[in-house]
């Protein structure tokens, strides 16, 4: 049976508090824990993938900074899963942390051109993104 590692530093262990929180309203289980989640999506890419996702559009839109959203997403399943088990380096999957994170930044961005609404974080984050690429 497979078991995720403890995060060794408090802001690890609230980054994946946080993560668990947005993942209980993504799938409906109000007491789904840490573990439970881990065994259902750790192994399965794709699925693990698309809670990620939703788990990001559901923590900018709830007002999460992007910067504590992508530490979220280091302590999500997926990124877990492989780092600890795959072994992949975790340079690459902060790098697949914080493109998830833009690349719904950028989603809400259009959604919200299009007259949907989306929160200023988002804006905020974004303006400060593109300032650096210039």
């Amino acid at each position: 049976m497979l078991q995720p590692k403890e995060p060794a530093k408090e802001l690890g262990q609230q980054a994946r508090q946080q993560y668990l929180l947005q993942s209980r309203q993504i799938i409906g289980q109000p007491d789904l824990n840490y573990s439970t989640l881990y065994q259902r999506f750790a192994e399965n890419d794709w699925a693990a993938i698309k809670l990620d996702e939703a788990v990001v559009m559901a923590a900018l839109k709830a007002g999460i900074t992007p910067k504590t959203t992508v530490n979220m997403l280091h302590q999500g399943p997926y990124v877990q899963y492989q780092v600890h088990v795959r072994q992949v380096p975790v340079l690459a999957m902060s790098q697949y942390a914080r493109g998830t994170v833009i690349q719904v930044m950028h989603q809400l961005l259009k959604d919200r051109r299009r007259g949907s609404g989306c929160n200023s974080s988002v804006d905020q984050y974004d303006h400060q993104s593109s300032m650096k690429l210039s």
